[in-house]
Order: C-alpha cells, then sequence, then structure tokens
C-alpha cells in the first residue's frame, strides 16, 4: 500500500510537485557530478582528449535521435512509468563502470544515462507544464537542477580523491535508488491528473496540432530559443568534462576543481531568481543573446587566468550565463505547445540539445588532441560569440513574431 493512498487528491497534487523538484535535483547532481569524475578517471587510466570527448558525447547520441519518440512516448504511456524506466536506467548506468570500469563501459554508461535522463526530464517538464503559475513552477524546477548542479561535483569529486572512483559512483547509485523510491510515494493517477486543467494551453495559432512538429521553427524566437538552449547546454558539457583537465594543468587539486564546478552551479541556480526582472526589463531573447556574448568572453579568457580566485569569479559569471538559457527556451517551449503534443514539442527541445551535446564534444576533443585543452575553450568562446550574433534581436518590426519575448 502506498505511503500516501489516504491523502486527498489535491495533497497529492501538491506533493507531486515537490517530489518533481527532489527528482530534478537528485537527477542533475549525479548527472553533473559524475562527469567531471569520469573524466579525471578516464584521463589517469590514459584516455586521450579525443576519447574523453567521445565518452562526453556519447550521452547525447541516443537522445538526439530519439528525443522526439519519447515525448511521443510520454504522451501516450504516462508521465509517472517514464519517469521510472528513467531511474532504473540511471541506476544500471551508475552500477556497470564500477562492476567494470573499461573505456567501452564507460561509453556504455553514458549513453545510459543520456537516455534515462531524457525520460525522466521531458516526462517531468510535461507535468510541470500541466500545472498553476506555469513561470513559478518552471524557475523552481529550473532551482531544484542547479542546486543538483551545485552539490553533485563538490560531492563526487570530494569522495573520487578521497575514496576512489567506485565509491564515488555507487554513492551516487544510492541517491538514484531513493529517487526511484520517491516516484512512487503517489499513485500513477495522480501524476496524470489533471490535464484539462492546463495554465499554458492557449498557445499561438501556428501551434496547433496538426501539421508536422518542425513547422513550429518557423517562429523566429522558438528557433532562436531552440539553438540557443543546444548552444548553452553543450557548452556547459563542454565545461564539465574538461575544465577537470585544466584544472590539472594549473595544478588545482580534485577537490578544488569540484568546488569551482560547484560554484558555477550556485550561480546558476541564484542568476535564475532575478530571470523574471530580466525578461521583463530587457526581453528574453536580449538576455539570451548577451548571455552568449558574456559566456562565449570568458570561456576565451579562462586559460590565461593564473589566480585561481579571479578564475572562480569568471567561471561563477559563466555560470550565470549558461543558466540562463535552459528555464528561458522551456518556459517559452511550452508556452507555445499544445498540452496534447506538449511531450512531442519538448522532445524536439532535447533532440536540438543532444545532438549539439553530441556534435560539439566530438568536434572540440579533435581539436584538444591536436591542438590541446586550451584550443577546446578558445574554440568554445568562439562558438558561442558566433551563436550570439547569429541570433541576436532583429529591430522593432522586423516580423510579425518579434513581440513574443
Amino acid at each position: 500500500m502506498l505511503l500516501f493512498d489516504y491523502i486527498s487528491i489535491r495533497q497529492a497534487l501538491h506533493l507531486i510537485i515537490y517530489i518533481i523538484y527532489a527528482i530534478s535535483v537528485i537527477n542533475q547532481m549525479i548527472v553533473a557530478g559524475t562527469k567531471p569524475v569520469v573524466s579525471l578517471y578516464a584521463s589517469k587510466l590514459g584516455a586521450t582528449p579525443l576519447e574523453i570527448g567521445i565518452i562526453v558525447a556519447i550521452f547525447a547520441f541516443l537522445p538526439a535521435f530519439l528525443a522526439i519518440h519519447i515525448g511521443k512516448w510520454i504522451d501516450r504511456y504516462g508521465i509517472r512509468r517514464l519517469v521510472s524506466l528513467g531511474g532504473i536506467g540511471l541506476l544500471i548506468a551508475l552500477i556497470a563502470p564500477v562492476a567494470y570500469p573499461h573505456f567501452l563501459t564507460f561509453v556504455f554508461s553514458q549513453g545510459m544515462m543520456g537516455v534515462a535522463f531524457t525520460f525522466q526530464v521531458v516526462a517531468m517538464q510535461k507535468r510541470i507544464g500541466t500545472t498553476d503559475n506555469i513561470e513559478k513552477r518552471i524557475a523552481t524546477f529550473s532551482l531544484a537542477g542547479s542546486l543538483g548542479a551545485m552539490v553533485g561535483p563538490a560531492m563526487s569529486t570530494f569522495l573520487y580523491e578521497h575514496y576512489d572512483f567506485r565509491f564515488s559512483y555507487m554513492i551516487n547509485a544510492v541517491f538514484c535508488f531513493i529517487a526511484i523510491v520517491i516516484v512512487h510515494l503517489v499513485t500513477r493517477s495522480s501524476w496524470e491528473i489533471a490535464k484539462g486543467d492546463d495554465a499554458a494551453a492557449d498557445g499561438p495559432a501556428d501551434s496547433s496540432n496538426g501539421g508536422s512538429i518542425w513547422n513550429m521553427l518557423r517562429q523566429r524566437d522558438l528557433r532562436n530559443a531552440v539553438i540557443i538552449s543546444g548552444l548553452m547546454l553543450s557548452n556547459r558539457e563542454i565545461f564539465a568534462a574538461y575544465f577537470p583537465l585544466l584544472g590539472e594543468k594549473m595544478n588545482l587539486s580534485p577537490s578544488m576543481i569540484g568546488i569551482i564546478l560547484s560554484i558555477m552551479g550556485a550561480a546558476s541556480m541564484i542568476i535564475r531568481m532575478t530571470q523574471p526582472y530580466l525578461v521583463r526589463r530587457f526581453g528574453r531573447m536580449n538576455v539570451l543573446t548577451w548571455a552568449l556574448y558574456i559566456s562565449g568572453a570568458i570561456y576565451i579568457m579562462t586559460p590565461s587566468i593564473p589566480l585561481a580566485v579571479v578564475l572562480t569569479v569568471l567561471i561563477a559569471i559563466l555560470g550565470a550565463g549558461l543558466g540562463l538559457g535552459q528555464p528561458l527556451s522551456l518556459s517559452y517551449t511550452i508556452q507555445v505547445s499544445p498540452l496534447e503534443r506538449r511531450g512531442e514539442v519538448l522532445g524536439l527541445r532535447i533532440t536540438f540539445n543532444r545532438a549539439s551535446q553530441f556534435i560539439v564534444p566530438l568536434v572540440f576533443g579533435s581539436i584538444g588532441g591536436v591542438a590541446g585543452i586550451t584550443a577546446i575553450f578558445w574554440a568554445s568562446g568562439l562558438l558561442l560569440l558566433l551563436g550570439g550574433w547569429m541570433t541576436r534581436s532583429k529591430p522593432v518590426g522586423y516580423n510579425k513574431i518579434e513581440g513574443s519575448s
């Protein structure tokens, strides 16, 4: 019998929101925490920058092809079922490298983690999108993820440095198991309830139910939001994977590297508290574009900063810049998508995110193998600056959709 069988439906719905927040914290803690550990451990085993790039990129490979289908499965089979399957997949991804630490196992682990994480995040995004006060819910959902991204690297790298790789992964597996249990605190029907009570169902006319989902990308602001989301997410992954290697060259300890990455996560969390004000003051697309410019400039400067304090401040600013991309693009995506196809639309957004996460690490890993780790940061910075220029706001009246921010 479920622990919460006797609470009211209203209480169950309220509880689900906090369950989603808790799972988001744990998921991001696992994903953000294991990435620097796997990079450091793979480097210790003799992996080249290209091989590390492959490990990082495989996280996004299958989701890049499956995300839209995963969204359709969520629309068809329900939210809790996909969240549960995702949790099981994450647990397998954490246990496999512990049982057999090998390059191919790391590749399998990251591939499984990418698919499982996509199952969970798209399903939870859809559930959040059916609540009232959607902007507040999405902001809090993003803050919960940022909290996990802040705690994860510091915890996992500390465990890796003071114990070993296996112990670090096993602790993450324990948290993953806790998240699986949390999913089942309320019934399946409570997860799927109130589909008609949708606060964001009133999308624009061209986001209607018919036609190809790709037609939605004709909206310039939505298209730019998707592109920016992919750029920011992929470059955040690049930083999480290659900053530990750069930090080693700078004689930083694994714990110090984890602390810096956690500060970056904290800045990403804090900046989201100012998100409503920034959007009202400057406009959604202006905020996203300038976040790209600032992040690109810091990326280029990072390898040349000798002082740890200055480096930490700049990386905190970088975290703030990269942290704005996901909630801003997510809220807009939800607002323009019909409820019955929302999982599919969110899957489209994830497809762009994962495609960039797959391609960028492979390309930059190849650059790093030829020109060194520093070149990866320079190339990433230039890509972000180029993205900012390409998605910059057009003059008023450029098109009819410009006012959508």
